[in-house]
């Protein structure tokens, strides 16, 4: 993320006009992006195709690229473990509430409407919220104590 790569691609995503005007070459770097996630998605049917020894469209339905785009969500895409707790999330809370019979998709749904509405970013970003809270905390009683040491008693 602080290499010259990573920092024009944070730039392109925040605002590809502003990214333009700082003399990053916009379109070297999505064609960049591109042939990454292509490479990315080639790679994961390479090892795939193995594993199930035939590759065709019914295995890749609707409802599995909703759920794997829900992960990402849930867990927080801004966030490099985001995806991985947001898949760990995925498939436990649904077998976690199967005892509620019939309304255990509903309660599921629920709940991750609630958690999208609580925290835009994810499971993730109310972790990294709690920490900047608590070094906000931790700054301003360093301060206040440096504070009344220097006026004194």
């Amino acid at each position: 993320m602080r290499s010259p790569w990573g920092r024009a691609f944070i730039a392109l995503r925040e605002n590809p006009l502003r990214a333009l005007s700082l003399g990053v070459d916009t379109r070297r770097y999505i064609l960049m992006a591109f042939a990454i996630g292509s490479a990315l998605g080639g790679l994961a049917g390479v090892l795939y195709a193995p594993l199930v020894g035939l590759v065709e469209p019914p295995a890749f339905t609707l409802t599995l690229s909703l759920n794997l785009l829900m992960m990402v969500i849930v867990g927080g895409s801004g966030y490099f473990l985001g995806p991985f707790l947001g898949a760990l999330v995925a498939v436990l809370l649904p077998e976690w509430l199967r005892g509620l019979e019939n309304y255990y998709l509903i309660f599921y749904t629920m709940l991750v409407m609630g958690l999208l509405i609580y925290s835009p970013t994810g499971l993730i970003g109310i972790a990294d919220r709690l920490l900047v809270n608590r070094r906000t905390r931790a700054a301003s009683a360093a301060r206040a104590a440096i504070g009344a040491t220097i006026e004194g008693p």
